[in-house]
This record gives C-alpha cells, sequence and structure tokens, in this order.
C-alpha cells in the first residue's frame, strides 16, 4: 500500500497512520512531493520503502504502477491525480482520501477544471473528509456520496516532537527561559514589518518563516536579529533559518501567532502549538482553515486579531499566565478528543482494500469482499503484508 503525503507537513500529520497501518500487518510505501517531506519520512519511518511519485502523464504512471504494483493508494489531503487515480482504478486498485480538504477557495478552482478532474475524483474509492463541508465540495466535484465520510484530522495526533529535538533547538536558540518568548510561525515577508512593530523588550521573539527564500527578508526586516544557524550572534530575536524544527519551536513558545493570515494569503495550520498547549493568535485571513480555526476559536484556545489590534494583544497575553494557560489547556483538551482518529482510520483502510482471505469458502469470502466493499487486484503483497 503506497502513503502519499505532498510535503513536510502532511508526512508528519501521516507518521501515525504510517504506523498503524503497519501494526495490523500491512507493507506501507511512503511517497512524498518535496525533498524536505522525501528527508523527514525516510527519517520517521526508516523500515519503509520510499518511492518517488509519478508524473501525472499516462506512460509514467503505467511504468509507475508496474513497478511499484501497489495493492492500494493512500493519498493525504487533496492529491487527486485524474491520469493515476484513473488507471489505478482500471486495475482494481482501491484509492482513498485521508485527511480529505478542499476549501472554498480550492473547490472554486477546481470547479473551473473540472472537466480534466472529474476522472480523478469520480474514481475515488473513498473519501475520508476533515469536515461536513469538505465532504459536501468533494461531492460536488464528482465523489459519490455514499463513499464520503468525515473524521477528526489527522493533523490533531500527529506526534509530539522528540525531547532530544527540543533539546537541541533550546541550545541552538540559547534563550532564556526564565523570560516569555513569543513565535511568530509560518511567516511570509509582507508581514515580517507588522511582527517587528510588536516587539517589547520584555520578552524574546522567535522568528519562522514559512519558506527558506523567505529567510533573508526577516532577517532584513526584524532588527538585531539573528539567525539559528548563528552560533556566535547575540540577540533576543531569532530567525528560525531551518526546515522540521517548528513543533520543537512551539514546546519553547509561551505564544504563538500564526503567519500568513494578515495578508493576501489563506492561513496557516493553527492545530500544532494548540496541541501543544499554546495559546494562538491568527490574522483574519485563514480560509484554508476555517474548521480548525473555528473549532478552537469555539473552545477559547485561538483568537483571531486584526494587523491594528495585533500588537496589543501580544503584550497582553505576555503579561497574563493565567489567560495563556487557561488558552493552552482548551487547545489541548480539543486535541485529546482527536486521539485514535490514526487508528481508526487504519482499520477502515485495511477493510476496504485487504483482499478476501483465502482460508475461507467462497460463499463466505464473497460476503466479506462485498461487506468490505473490496476491490480484487492482481497486485500482490509483500513478504510482510500487503502493499
Amino acid at each position: 500500500m503506497v502513503v502519499h503525503a505532498v510535503s513536510l507537513g502532511e508526512v508528519n500529520a501521516a507518521a501515525r497512520l504510517v504506523r498503524r497501518l503497519t501494526d495490523q500487518g500491512v507493507q506501507v510505501v511512503c511517497s512524498s512531493t518535496t525533498e524536505s517531506g522525501q528527508d523527514r519520512s525516510q527519517e520517521l519511518h526508516p523500515c519503509c520503502e520510499q518511492v518517488q511519485w509519478p508524473l501525472d502523464i499516462s506512460f509514467c504512471c503505467r511504468r509507475w504502477l508496474d513497478q511499484v504494483k501497489p495493492q492500494a493508494l493512500v493519498l493525504l489531503e487533496l492529491e487527486v491525480w485524474p491520469t493515476l487515480v484513473r488507471m489505478a482504478r482500471k486495475r482494481g486498485i482501491p484509492v482513498i482520501v485521508v485527511n480529505g480538504r478542499l476549501s472554498e477557495r480550492s473547490f472554486r478552482k477546481s470547479a473551473r477544471l473540472k472537466f480534466l478532474l472529474r476522472d480523478g475524483y469520480a474514481n475515488l474509492t473513498h473519501v475520508f473528509a476533515q469536515s461536513a463541508e469538505d465532504a459536501d465540495r468533494f461531492s460536488r466535484m464528482g465523489v459519490c456520496k455514499q463513499s464520503i465520510s468525515t473524521h477528526h484530522n489527522l493533523k490533531w495526533e500527529r506526534d509530539p516532537p522528540r525531547e532530544e529535538e527540543v533539546d537541541a533547538i533550546k541550545r541552538a536558540l540559547r534563550l532564556d527561559p526564565s523570560r516569555p518568548i513569543v513565535l511568530f510561525a509560518s511567516s511570509a515577508p509582507e508581514e515580517h514589518q507588522l511582527f517587528a512593530n510588536c516587539l517589547k523588550p520584555n520578552f524574546q521573539t522567535i522568528v519562522a518563516p514559512r519558506r527558506p527564500e523567505w529567510f533573508d527578508d526577516a532577517s532584513r526586516v526584524f532588527p538585531k536579529a539573528r539567525l539559528r544557524t548563528d552560533s556566535l550572534a547575540q540577540s533576543d530575536v531569532v530567525v528560525l533559518n531551518s526546515l522540521g524544527e517548528l513543533d520543537s519551536a512551539f514546546v519553547l513558545a509561551d505564544v504563538v501567532i500564526m503567519g500568513r493570515s494578515f495578508g493576501c494569503r489563506h492561513g496557516s495550520d493553527p492545530m500544532g502549538p494548540a496541541a501543544q498547549g499554546k495559546p494562538v493568535l491568527i490574522g483574519p485571513s485563514y480560509a484554508d482553515f476555517v474548521p480548525a480555526v473555528t473549532a478552537l476559536a469555539s473552545v477559547g484556545a485561538l483568537e483571531v486579531v486584526s494587523a491594528s489590534r495585533l500588537a496589543s494583544r501580544v503584550f497582553e497575553l505576555v503579561q497574563a499566565p493565567g489567560e495563556r494557560q487557561q488558552m493552552g489547556l482548551a487547545g489541548k483538551a480539543l486535541a485529546i478528543r482527536a486521539e485514535g482518529v490514526a487508528s481508526m482510520l487504519a482499520r477502515e483502510i485495511v477493510a476496504k482494500t485487504q483482499p478476501p482471505r483465502r482460508d475461507r469458502g467462497g460463499a463466505e469470502e464473497k460476503e466479506e469482499s462485498v461487506n468490505r466493499g473490496a476491490h480484487s487486484t492482481s497486485a500482490a503483497g509483500g513478504a510482510h503484508g500487503h502493499k
């Protein structure tokens, strides 16, 4: 079985799902589109085979299917590749989307290209959507309603950073743990001056730009900023110019502000810091994360703030440890409610994709196949289970 996650965030989100599938005897092959995602997948799952995802062109997909011989394809969030999905289903290979997300913005774009994408959506075996709104949009794109269900977001249940990872970033950042730390996470260039205007001498600051090409801009805009990789510079403002360490930085922070939400972009994932028990602020542009923001705001774990209000709200939270604790506990409680989603999804995926057992009679085997919605396939499983 191939589990495909586009980039670093999706690879982290899928970590427990991959382990739960292997716990059930499934031979999992991992795939990611980005280099950082591939590196992280190899780190998380050293015993799993890692493969490149093919270009969505007929001869590339045909060759990939011939070589990999997947028993099923599991796609994270919104990875619907029409050519590969259609060819996989023609071979009897189930294609399942987990953590399915189709924001209103993505839906509008997809709807304009429905004539190109319809094979991808119509041939999906099942979609486990993040919310009822996502489920409705998948249905409107051509997925059979009977093939859609909803579940908690997998990103609530992602693995916390290991203790050695947190210790490593503590040593690298060289910040004073007795003083408050404010983290501007997943920031974009148009926000850096706004965030810099929030700085006060009574707290320390970590700036974590979303993309490596934005590191220099953050270093230029934030006064006296030093780089996380600079072991000699001294400053209360650190630019986290590395990838894969943001979850560890959440552990150190007292207040987290999610970037890409104060300009023309569409928000950043607030579930990571909330699950770590941190109070979260986010700007008004969060269209890609409406379910998570709505859920967190409803329990008081997150606040949506305007650009004009941000500096004063950050200062207020830094001065109010009791309020920070209350917000953090609310976010952590919400994350706890989602515990077990990876195990549930693994069971459902196995039920929908595992071939009928061969130690039963014909009638019993046929009944099991019907009940599970299994598709016959010529792809053989590996030595340790089904691929």
